[in-house]
């Protein structure tokens, strides 16, 4: 199984990144399902692996707290391959991330060495729609501006993706929440 823990966002949050997504003018927008703050990407898990990554994922500890999306970003050089709305920085957020990769460390994921860069897919682009167009640049940059939050984590998500023609649907398994007293 293809599996990744994230945070999920609420309606009102969804609904304004979907009407940013409606004036996207290319790329394969992510359906309002599938929008979510990824923590983790785990890859392929199996068997009896995805039953320890549940109860190490289960004993994590970690506070609530706020987070906003506060603009418009993207990943590929020199061509984009997907647009995103970016995450303020968050101590919180990084210390969540860095308590799942703990966890599915010791529990014997292998994952890769890159830095976290904590964002929202909202599309993904094809070879041509990557390169530099004046239309996807103006977008851009008129959605720099936005300002998302602050939206409340009080839970993450295990989240199962299987790959389809008409790209991925996510699954949640299971859900695991943030209390407000423990100590960071």
């Amino acid at each position: 199984m293809r599996l990744f823990a994230a945070l999920s966002l609420p309606e009102t949050a969804a609904e304004r990144l979907i009407a940013l997504q409606s004036g996207l003018p290319v790329g394969r927008i992510v359906p309002p399902e599938n929008l979510h703050l990824t923590l983790c990407f785990f890859d392929e898990i199996e068997g009896n692996a995805v039953d320890d990554l549940h109860f190490a994922l289960d004993g994590i500890r970690a506070k609530r707290f706020d987070y906003c999306l506060d603009g418009i970003g993207g990943f590929g050089d020199p061509r984009l391959r997907q647009i995103h709305a970016t995450v303020q920085n968050s101590d919180a957020l990084r210390h969540l991330h860095e308590k799942v990769a703990a966890a599915a460390r010791r529990t014997g994921v292998v994952l890769p060495h890159r830095r976290y860069v904590p964002h929202v897919t909202l599309a993904r682009l094809s070879a041509a729609e990557g390169r530099a167009s004046g239309r996807l640049a103006k977008w851009m940059a008129a959605g720099a501006d936005i300002l998302i939050g602050p939206i409340r984590a009080d839970r993450f998500q295990l989240y199962r993706s299987t790959l389809g023609p008409s790209g991925p649907v996510y699954a949640q398994m299971a859900s695991y929440p943030l209390n407000e007293q423990v100590q960071a």
